[in-house]
């Protein structure tokens, strides 16, 4: 490594047992993680990265019959970031993504292609256009496009910002091939989704407000009912604000909320857990120079349908934090759940009771 070539390694293991309500079945699954690769600075104006991950999952549903899940994921990126001009910027990159299930039929993989330009067209005004290539041996060849917009308002210190494009998602693998829950003949989503909204900085920009219109028309939506369907037609559209205080130098809080109107175009089917209002809080505290950071945060979700059946609301607090050691070695932990609550995000399935996850981090 020197001041031009970074490398980077992470992994970690997780053995996850669940126990159901009804019989003694259970679902035990493994999953390991790792990923590793480069940054390298070619000249001032050219980054690129290169990295690769696996994915090994494994287990059984302890359902009668075949219930094994065996599969195995390979991810190869490389990303590249160029400063053509002065006022034109160019992301673009390669993606080539492979899934193996050993348990069954079902492999599959794809090679993507994408480029974003940003363009400066005044000191004030920013545009992007990006479009996406994917060559799936399942779903065949798509392509997605998206333009977006950023506005200064230099004389209030505001800016306006925006987005329009198309959207495609492949079913995950799990989606199609979980013994249980899968369906191998799920269609992909296609769709378009728009933005616009307007930031506003406050008090020497220490106060960060933002508000966003947002709508999605998604055709052959994927979503879960005893197992994974299509929804035909699916529209959304809502409003999203947040608020940004660096109130110390020490501490930052911040709050979002979003309003959700959600449809599927017919009276027979209602949209499946979309809760109409969704409420965050958080901060962000640091101490000891920097070496240790505190990130309380409290979400609150309404209720909500699913699939005919109520969702109560319910509300969470987590805690997060860690503590650098030295500038290589940082131990991190994430309480979830800290006061034990009780509550379901699909309906007759218990979401997990108060739990830790731990770790380090070493940078070298």
């Amino acid at each position: 490594a020197s001041e031009k070539l970074k490398l980077y390694a992470l992994a970690y293991r997780i053995d996850a047992t669940a126990d159901y309500d009804a019989g003694d079945a259970k679902d035990l699954q493994e999953t390991l993680l790792t990923k590793t690769g480069a940054q390298y600075q070619a000249n001032e104006a050219w980054y690129t990265t290169l990295d690769f991950g696996f994915t090994d999952i494994s287990g059984d549903a302890g359902w009668e019959g075949d219930s094994r899940v065996d599969s195995n994921r390979y991810k190869l990126s490389w990303a590249n970031t160029i400063n053509l001009s002065e006022r034109w910027d160019l992301a673009a990159g390669v993606q080539y993504e492979a899934e193996d299930n050993h348990a069954g039929a079902g492999d599959r993989d794809e090679m993507s292609y994408y480029a974003d330009n940003t363009f400066e067209v005044t000191p004030d005004l920013f545009i992007t256009l990006g479009g996406r290539f994917d060559d799936n041996s399942v779903y065949g060849q798509n392509e997605t496009w998206r333009s977006s917009f950023s506005y200064n308002i230099s004389a209030i210190n505001a800016r306006l910002h925006g987005s329009y494009g198309s959207t495609f998602k492949a079913p995950t693998f799990y989606q199609l091939y979980n013994p249980t829950y899968g369906t191998p003949d799920l269609k992909a989503e296609q769709g378009v989704a728009w933005d616009f909204g307007i930031e506003q900085h406050l008090l020497d920009d220490r106060l960060v407000c933002d508000v966003t219109l947002f709508g999605n028309d998604i055709t052959d939506k994927i979503d879960f009912v005893s197992k994974y369907e299509n929804i035909d037609s699916y529209q959304s559209h809502g409003l999203e604000s947040s608020v940004r205080w660096i109130a110390s130098d020490k501490l930052i809080l911040q709050a979002n909320y979003s309003f959700t109107r959600a449809e599927t175009g017919t009276s027979t089917v209602t949209p499946y857990r979309v809760p109409k209002h969704l409420f965050n809080l958080s901060a962000n505290w640091s101490t000891l120079a920097g070496r240790l950071q505190l990130k309380p945060s409290i979400q609150h979700v309404a209720a909500r349908n699913d699939y005919g059946e109520p969702l109560p609301s319910h509300t969470l607090l987590n805690l997060a934090g860690q503590y650098a050691l030295n500038p290589q070695v940082t131990v991190w932990t994430r309480v979830n759940n800290l006061l034990n609550k009780d509550y379901q995000e699909i309906n007759g399935y218990n979401s997990a009771d108060f739990n830790i996850t731990t770790g380090v981090k070493v940078e070298f």
